[in-house]
Protein backbone atom coordinates (compact mmCIF):
# COMPACT_ATOMS: atom_id res chain seq x y z
CA UNK A 1 0.00 0.00 0.00
CA UNK A 2 1.10 3.29 -0.89
CA UNK A 3 2.61 5.83 1.67
CA UNK A 4 0.04 8.45 0.30
CA UNK A 5 -2.85 6.14 1.40
CA UNK A 6 -2.59 7.76 4.60
CA UNK A 7 -1.27 11.85 4.53
CA UNK A 8 1.20 13.55 6.59
CA UNK A 9 1.47 15.20 8.63
CA UNK A 10 4.90 16.41 9.08
CA UNK A 11 4.59 18.83 12.05
CA UNK A 12 4.24 16.50 14.85
CA UNK A 13 7.92 14.86 13.61
CA UNK A 14 9.18 17.94 12.95
CA UNK A 15 7.56 20.36 15.80
CA UNK A 16 7.59 17.64 18.85
CA UNK A 17 10.08 14.77 20.20
CA UNK A 18 9.72 11.58 20.18
CA UNK A 19 7.50 10.80 17.11
CA UNK A 20 6.68 7.64 16.11
CA UNK A 21 4.23 6.25 13.96
CA UNK A 22 2.97 3.02 12.49
CA UNK A 23 0.09 1.85 10.01
CA UNK A 24 -1.78 -1.20 10.23
CA UNK A 25 -3.81 -2.71 7.05
CA UNK A 26 -6.04 -4.49 8.10
CA UNK A 27 -8.09 -6.73 5.89
CA UNK A 28 -10.58 -3.83 4.08
CA UNK A 29 -8.77 -0.78 5.97
CA UNK A 30 -5.64 0.60 7.14
CA UNK A 31 -5.17 3.03 10.09
CA UNK A 32 -2.03 5.29 10.99
CA UNK A 33 -1.21 5.17 14.66
CA UNK A 34 0.99 7.79 15.83
CA UNK A 35 2.17 8.94 19.29
CA UNK A 36 4.50 11.98 20.36
CA UNK A 37 5.59 14.81 23.13
CA UNK A 38 4.42 17.85 22.57
CA UNK A 39 7.54 19.81 23.50
CA UNK A 40 5.84 23.26 22.55
CA UNK A 41 2.29 24.12 23.08
CA UNK A 42 0.95 24.92 19.36
CA UNK A 43 2.05 23.13 16.12
CA UNK A 44 0.69 24.40 12.11
CA UNK A 45 -1.28 21.47 10.72
CA UNK A 46 -1.69 21.07 6.94
CA UNK A 47 -4.78 20.04 4.45
CA UNK A 48 -4.61 16.44 4.19
CA UNK A 49 -8.59 15.15 3.53
CA UNK A 50 -8.46 13.15 6.69
CA UNK A 51 -9.98 12.94 10.52
CA UNK A 52 -7.04 12.75 13.20
CA UNK A 53 -8.44 11.11 16.94
CA UNK A 54 -6.33 12.95 19.30
CA UNK A 55 -6.04 11.90 22.68
CA UNK A 56 -3.59 14.01 25.56
CA UNK A 57 -2.69 11.25 28.17
CA UNK A 58 -2.98 13.44 31.11
CA UNK A 59 -3.64 11.83 34.25
CA UNK A 60 -5.11 15.03 35.34
CA UNK A 61 -6.21 16.55 32.16
CA UNK A 62 -7.08 14.14 30.28
CA UNK A 63 -8.98 14.72 27.03
CA UNK A 64 -9.60 13.69 23.43
CA UNK A 65 -10.46 15.44 19.97
CA UNK A 66 -11.74 14.17 16.91
CA UNK A 67 -10.36 16.53 14.45
CA UNK A 68 -11.59 17.15 10.67
CA UNK A 69 -8.84 18.31 7.61
CA UNK A 70 -8.36 21.96 7.81
CA UNK A 71 -8.67 23.40 4.36
CA UNK A 72 -5.21 25.74 4.82
CA UNK A 73 -2.81 25.86 7.41
CA UNK A 74 -4.20 25.83 10.95
CA UNK A 75 -2.31 26.55 14.37
CA UNK A 76 -3.65 23.81 17.31
CA UNK A 77 -2.95 24.32 20.69
CA UNK A 78 -1.47 21.61 23.05
CA UNK A 79 -0.52 21.19 26.43
CA UNK A 80 3.32 21.28 26.85
CA UNK A 81 5.04 18.28 28.20
CA UNK A 82 2.26 16.19 27.13
CA UNK A 83 2.16 12.77 25.72
CA UNK A 84 -0.35 12.80 22.85
CA UNK A 85 -1.54 9.67 21.02
CA UNK A 86 -3.25 9.92 17.83
CA UNK A 87 -5.14 7.71 14.85
CA UNK A 88 -5.33 8.88 11.77
CA UNK A 89 -8.26 7.86 9.00
CA UNK A 90 -7.87 7.54 5.52
CA UNK A 91 -10.79 9.91 3.55
CA UNK A 92 -12.82 7.25 2.91
CA UNK A 93 -12.60 5.59 6.16
CA UNK A 94 -12.87 9.46 7.95
CA UNK A 95 -16.34 9.86 5.57
CA UNK A 96 -18.09 7.16 7.43
CA UNK A 97 -17.98 7.94 10.79
CA UNK A 98 -21.12 6.39 12.58
CA UNK A 99 -20.97 9.01 15.58
CA UNK A 100 -20.36 12.30 13.41
CA UNK A 101 -20.79 13.81 10.40
CA UNK A 102 -17.32 13.99 8.89
CA UNK A 103 -18.45 17.01 6.56
CA UNK A 104 -19.29 18.88 9.38
CA UNK A 105 -15.82 18.91 10.52
CA UNK A 106 -13.82 20.31 8.16
CA UNK A 107 -11.47 22.85 9.95
CA UNK A 108 -12.80 21.97 13.46
CA UNK A 109 -12.59 19.43 16.11
CA UNK A 110 -14.80 18.29 18.14
CA UNK A 111 -14.49 16.58 21.96
CA UNK A 112 -14.89 12.98 21.77
CA UNK A 113 -15.26 12.23 25.55
CA UNK A 114 -18.42 14.87 25.39
CA UNK A 115 -20.08 12.44 22.42
CA UNK A 116 -20.78 9.26 24.17
CA UNK A 117 -19.65 6.95 27.11
CA UNK A 118 -17.65 4.76 24.97
CA UNK A 119 -15.62 7.85 24.18
CA UNK A 120 -15.23 9.16 27.56
CA UNK A 121 -13.90 5.18 28.64
CA UNK A 122 -11.74 5.19 25.80
CA UNK A 123 -9.72 8.34 26.83
CA UNK A 124 -9.31 7.30 30.19
CA UNK A 125 -8.08 3.66 28.90
CA UNK A 126 -5.51 5.31 27.04
CA UNK A 127 -4.48 7.97 29.27
CA UNK A 128 -3.45 4.91 32.10
CA UNK A 129 -2.06 3.15 29.29
CA UNK A 130 1.59 2.53 29.42
CA UNK A 131 3.16 1.50 25.81
CA UNK A 132 2.50 2.72 22.15
CA UNK A 133 1.56 -0.58 21.75
CA UNK A 134 -1.00 -1.13 24.40
CA UNK A 135 -2.81 2.16 23.10
CA UNK A 136 -2.87 0.77 19.59
CA UNK A 137 -4.69 -2.23 21.02
CA UNK A 138 -6.94 -0.35 22.97
CA UNK A 139 -8.49 1.56 19.98
CA UNK A 140 -8.56 -1.41 17.76
CA UNK A 141 -10.91 -2.73 20.58
CA UNK A 142 -12.90 0.42 20.93
CA UNK A 143 -12.79 0.48 16.28
CA UNK A 144 -14.68 -3.03 16.55
CA UNK A 145 -17.30 -1.80 18.79
CA UNK A 146 -18.14 0.86 16.01
CA UNK A 147 -18.33 -1.49 13.45
CA UNK A 148 -15.05 0.37 11.26
CA UNK A 149 -14.12 -3.20 10.38
CA UNK A 150 -16.57 -4.70 8.88
CA UNK A 151 -16.65 -4.85 4.89
CA UNK A 152 -18.45 -1.52 3.51
CA UNK A 153 -20.11 -1.58 0.10
CA UNK A 154 -17.68 0.78 -2.04
CA UNK A 155 -20.11 3.56 -3.58
CA UNK A 156 -19.48 5.69 -6.29
CA UNK A 157 -18.09 8.58 -3.87
CA UNK A 158 -15.36 5.96 -2.98
CA UNK A 159 -14.21 5.03 -6.44
CA UNK A 160 -14.03 9.14 -7.08
CA UNK A 161 -11.54 9.30 -3.48
CA UNK A 162 -9.09 6.59 -5.35
CA UNK A 163 -9.19 7.58 -8.65
CA UNK A 164 -7.98 10.66 -7.24
CA UNK A 165 -5.37 9.36 -5.44
CA UNK A 166 -4.50 7.36 -7.99
CA UNK A 167 -3.75 10.47 -10.73
CA UNK A 168 -2.06 11.83 -7.78
CA UNK A 169 -5.06 14.79 -7.82
CA UNK A 170 -4.18 15.46 -11.36
CA UNK A 171 -7.38 14.78 -12.55
CA UNK A 172 -9.97 17.01 -14.14
CA UNK A 173 -13.89 16.46 -12.64
CA UNK A 174 -14.82 15.99 -16.62
CA UNK A 175 -12.56 12.95 -16.57
CA UNK A 176 -13.97 11.80 -13.36
CA UNK A 177 -17.32 12.13 -14.24
CA UNK A 178 -16.80 9.64 -17.33
CA UNK A 179 -14.85 7.49 -15.52
CA UNK A 180 -17.85 7.27 -12.77
CA UNK A 181 -20.54 7.44 -15.47
CA UNK A 182 -22.67 10.31 -13.81
CA UNK A 183 -22.92 13.87 -14.55
CA UNK A 184 -20.09 16.26 -12.92
CA UNK A 185 -23.01 18.03 -11.19
CA UNK A 186 -23.68 14.83 -9.33
CA UNK A 187 -20.65 14.01 -8.33
CA UNK A 188 -19.69 17.40 -7.05
CA UNK A 189 -22.73 17.71 -5.01
CA UNK A 190 -22.60 14.22 -3.45
CA UNK A 191 -18.76 14.49 -2.79
CA UNK A 192 -19.30 18.03 -1.07
CA UNK A 193 -22.09 16.62 1.03
CA UNK A 194 -19.92 13.26 2.05
CA UNK A 195 -16.34 14.78 1.83
CA UNK A 196 -16.80 18.73 2.84
CA UNK A 197 -15.28 20.00 -0.02
CA UNK A 198 -15.45 19.75 -3.69
CA UNK A 199 -13.49 17.22 -6.05
CA UNK A 200 -11.25 20.24 -7.22
CA UNK A 201 -10.17 21.17 -3.05
CA UNK A 202 -9.55 17.26 -2.87
CA UNK A 203 -7.32 16.82 -5.66
CA UNK A 204 -5.50 19.97 -4.68
CA UNK A 205 -4.84 18.70 -1.10
CA UNK A 206 -3.68 15.43 -2.42
CA UNK A 207 -1.55 16.86 -5.05
CA UNK A 208 -0.16 18.67 -1.92
CA UNK A 209 -0.03 15.77 -0.13
CA UNK A 210 2.10 13.88 -2.85
CA UNK A 211 4.35 16.82 -3.14
CA UNK A 212 4.59 15.95 0.49
CA UNK A 213 5.65 12.49 0.22
CA UNK A 214 8.63 12.70 -3.07
CA UNK A 215 10.33 15.00 0.27
CA UNK A 216 9.78 13.16 3.08
CA UNK A 217 9.93 9.67 1.82
CA UNK A 218 13.12 9.96 -0.25
CA UNK A 219 16.35 8.64 1.04
CA UNK A 220 17.21 12.15 2.08
CA UNK A 221 20.76 11.74 -0.11
CA UNK A 222 18.87 12.67 -3.76
CA UNK A 223 16.55 15.29 -2.83
CA UNK A 224 13.99 15.80 -5.99
CA UNK A 225 15.00 18.91 -7.59
CA UNK A 226 12.78 21.95 -7.81
CA UNK A 227 11.90 21.43 -11.27
CA UNK A 228 11.41 16.99 -10.66
CA UNK A 229 8.88 18.55 -8.02
CA UNK A 230 7.12 21.13 -10.10
CA UNK A 231 7.00 18.47 -12.84
CA UNK A 232 5.81 16.12 -10.35
CA UNK A 233 1.60 16.93 -10.86
CA UNK A 234 1.75 21.01 -11.42
CA UNK A 235 1.30 22.83 -14.83
CA UNK A 236 3.78 25.09 -14.74
CA UNK A 237 6.33 27.43 -11.91
CA UNK A 238 3.28 29.83 -11.10
CA UNK A 239 1.16 27.34 -10.04
CA UNK A 240 3.76 25.35 -8.31
CA UNK A 241 4.69 28.22 -6.05
CA UNK A 242 0.62 29.45 -6.26
CA UNK A 243 -0.52 25.65 -4.45
CA UNK A 244 2.51 25.80 -1.92
CA UNK A 245 2.28 29.05 -0.40
CA UNK A 246 -1.68 28.57 -0.19
CA UNK A 247 -1.27 24.96 1.35
CA UNK A 248 1.75 25.77 3.79
CA UNK A 249 1.91 29.70 4.01
CA UNK A 250 5.72 29.40 2.81
CA UNK A 251 7.50 30.19 -0.66
CA UNK A 252 8.60 26.93 -1.85
CA UNK A 253 12.08 27.38 -1.37
CA UNK A 254 11.28 27.37 2.45
CA UNK A 255 8.74 24.77 2.10
CA UNK A 256 11.23 22.07 0.53
CA UNK A 257 13.73 23.54 3.31
CA UNK A 258 11.95 22.78 5.87
CA UNK A 259 10.14 19.43 4.78
CA UNK A 260 13.27 18.10 3.39
CA UNK A 261 14.77 17.94 7.35
CA UNK A 262 11.87 15.89 8.44
CA UNK A 263 12.22 12.33 9.37
CA UNK A 264 9.14 10.18 9.70
CA UNK A 265 9.99 6.27 9.94
CA UNK A 266 7.00 4.87 8.70
CA UNK A 267 6.31 1.37 9.86
CA UNK A 268 3.73 -0.99 8.34
CA UNK A 269 2.23 -4.01 10.21
CA UNK A 270 -0.16 -6.60 8.19
CA UNK A 271 -3.18 -7.67 10.85
CA UNK A 272 -4.98 -10.88 10.45
CA UNK A 273 -7.30 -10.05 13.75
CA UNK A 274 -9.93 -7.83 11.38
Amino acid sequence: MSHRSIPIQYCFSSDFEDYKECIVNYKNISILYYQFRASSDHTVVVADGCADIQFCCDKDNASSTIWGSVLTPQQIIFNSGKTYFGIRLSTSVSRRLSFFRYSELINKGVSLSGLNYFGKELTEKITLAKSFKERILLTQNWLTVFGFFEPKKMDFIDYSINKIQESRGDLKISELAEYIGSSERLIRDKFTHAVGMSPKQYSRIVRFQSLIELIVFNDHQHLPSLNDLMLSSYYDESHFTKEVKFFSDMTPKKFIKETSNVVIKRNTIVSSLY
